[in-house]
């Protein structure tokens, strides 16, 4: 362990991971797909999932956020694309360090969004506003969210966070089956 600046002591793992942020800051981290139930038009704040049948809804995995196990994960931005043009929601991302369970969260296609219980309380660890979609003619609907700069704390052996997608505005052009996929850019 060496000194680092004014005496503060610097392990070499703490520079090694300054050094890595300076040399290759921001990266593709991931690009997580759903294909959407759309059992009807969202309203506002309604639960966008692969299942509208009861408890059966399933959160998103989205990996390598995080440098390494048990790290922050610092997303930077966010590129979304929906498989129907005439999506225009805005979305709000919801992030749990670990895996939320259907008693512990809302997590069916159509239904309210909703932290059931205290132990879904506790997963949960903050959410990512969209941009709203526009469409973009022949690649459907796009949302590109950038100075985002959100800080998400890792569960200790994962670098990935549990996801939940909610809209958050009613939306009525959605069709069964449509797909979002999303493209991470994290440090």
């Amino acid at each position: 362990m060496g000194n680092g600046i004014k005496g503060v002591p610097i392990s070499t793992p703490e520079l090694e991971a300054l050094l890595r942020q300076i040399i290759s800051p921001v990266r593709l981290a991931a690009i997580p797909a759903v294909t959407l139930a759309a059992a009807g038009d969202y309203a506002a704040l309604d639960v966008m999932s692969n299942s509208a049948t009861a408890n059966a809804g399933l959160p998103i995995y989205v990996k390598d956020l995080a440098r390494e196990p048990g790290g922050v994960a610092t997303i930077k931005s966010i590129a979304a694309r929906c498989s129907i043009a005439a999506v225009l929601a805005s979305l709000r991302l919801h992030f749990f360090r670990e895996l939320p369970l259907v008693a512990e969260v809302e997590m069916d296609d159509n239904a309210a969004f909703s932290l059931v219980t205290d132990a879904g309380r506790n997963k949960w660890i903050g959410s990512i506003l969209l941009s709203a979609f526009a469409n973009r003619g022949g690649v459907g609907a796009t949302s590109d969210t950038n100075d985002i700069n959100k800080d998400m704390k890792c569960a200790p052996s994962e670098t990935g966070l549990w996801m939940v997608i909610t809209t958050e505005v009613a939306e009525a052009n959605e069709a069964a089956n449509m797909t979002l996929e999303f493209d991470f850019y994290a440090l």
